[in-house]
This record gives structure tokens, C-alpha cells and sequence, in this order.
């Protein structure tokens, strides 16, 4: 599969949160693991798709033009975490109208997330958003894995964010990925901190680590 890599554009939304549901979990479909496909491509793709597209790309099929992965990215992740609010209502009103709180399985997931956010196991150092506020985050088809596209689209970042005067760039993962330990790690970030996380704790008995990675961009 050879492919070529281009700025997300407005008309890629539907394939981008497609990927999204697709790679949730570990790389792989999220069923089990997350509530609901649609709430999860909505807090981590929108502000990127219809707010912000300009330090996000995509990578495309050359033979078909089919969307197969993506790199989307901010220089400043608090920018992110303002808009995340306003996405809020949009959800609580999917909840309600496909009933998703009446399941055993979504009623568990949601508890987890809000007990992992009100013990502040997600939330990253000031020191860190300060020092380092650019973060990605890279989601790849399987077929497109393998061919470094994924180094490809992450240069493309640390370009865009050295020309934009950007101090540095964290990036938060799950201590059971190994995949993104290892890129992270071959990229040149420094592990900063690990923190037990209980988000998942109701789909998987394995203890997991959230671990926070920073690199400075001199």
C-alpha cells in the first residue's frame, strides 16, 4: 500500500472519526473498552476537524484517495482543553437519546472515567503544559502500519511546531501500548511521569500506567 500525506481538510471528518472509533483501543477496535464510537471520536476529533486543522494531516490511499490515518496536533493543548467544555452538552444529549446509560457496560465505563478524572489521574503538570504545550496524537489503519508513515507525519509535526516557535511537545499514553512506548521512545521523548489509572479498570484486570512523555524542541 503506497500512500501520500496531506493537510486534513473539513471533508475528511466522516473518515477521520471513522479511524478514530477503529484504532480506540491499543490500535484496535474500541468495542468493550469504550461506551460509545461516537462520543469517543467526538471529545478526541472535533475540535481538530472543525476547529483547528492547521497542525493536523492526513495520510491518503494513493491508488484510491482513501483516508488511512492521521496525525492531528496543537501547539497548545490548552486550547484544546478550552474548547472540550463545549462539547459536553452535544454528548450528555447522544447519552439520552440512545439510552446509553440504561447498559450495565456504559454505566461502569462512564463511572471509571469520572473517578479517574476527579482523582486527577488524566491531568498533566503545569510544568509540563507550560514547558511543553504542543501534543499529538497518531492513529494509523492497520494496513498503512509498518511503512514509517507514522515517522513521516510525526516530522511533519515537530516541523510545523520548531517553525511556530514552540517550546516542546508532551505526549500521554497507556503503559499496556507498547507500540506507542516504543515510538515515543525512538522519537527522542523522555518518560516524565507514571501515574495508575482506573479508567479501565471494569474491561481490563492487567494494572495500567498512564505515562506522560516530553521533549523539547530546541
Amino acid at each position: 500500500m503506497e500512500c501520500f500525506i496531506r493537510p486534513l481538510r473539513r471533508a475528511d471528518r466522516g473518515a477521520v472519526r471513522d479511524i478514530c472509533v477503529e484504532t480506540a483501543w491499543l490500535g484496535g477496535p474500541g468495542r468493550g473498552h469504550i461506551p460509545d464510537g461516537w462520543i469517543w471520536a467526538e471529545f478526541w476529533t472535533r475540535y481538530f476537524t472543525d476547529r483547528n486543522r492547521r497542525n493536523s494531516w492526513v495520510l491518503c490511499d494513493s491508488a484510491s484517495g482513501r483516508v488511512a490515518g492521521y496525525l492531528m496536533g496543537t501547539d497548545d493543548v490548552r486550547r484544546f482543553d478550552n474548547y472540550a467544555p463545549f462539547l459536553i452538552p452535544g454528548i450528555v444529549l447522544r447519552a439520552i437519546r440512545k439510552r446509553l446509560i440504561r447498559r450495565a457496560e456504559t454505566r461502569a465505563a462512564v463511572a471509571a472515567m469520572l473517578k479517574s478524572i476527579a482523582c486527577g489521574e488524566m491531568s498533566i503538570p503545569q510544568t509540563v503544559v507550560r514547558d511543553y504545550p504542543a501534543t499529538m496524537h497518531i492513529d494509523l489503519l492497520d494496513e498503512a502500519r509498518g511503512r514509517r508513515y507514522g515517522v513521516e507525519l510525526y516530522k511533519l509535526f515537530v516541523e510545523q511546531m520548531q517553525s511556530l516557535g514552540v517550546t516542546g511537545i508532551h505526549a500521554q499514553t497507556l503503559s499496556v501500548n507498547e507500540a506507542i512506548t516504543r515510538f515515543c521512545e525512538s522519537a527522542g521523548f523522555t518518560l516524565t511521569g507514571v501515574k495508575p489509572i482506573g479508567a479501565f479498570k471494569h474491561v481490563e484486570s492487567a494494572p495500567i500506567d498512564i505515562l506522560t512523555w516530553t521533549k523539547p524542541l530546541g
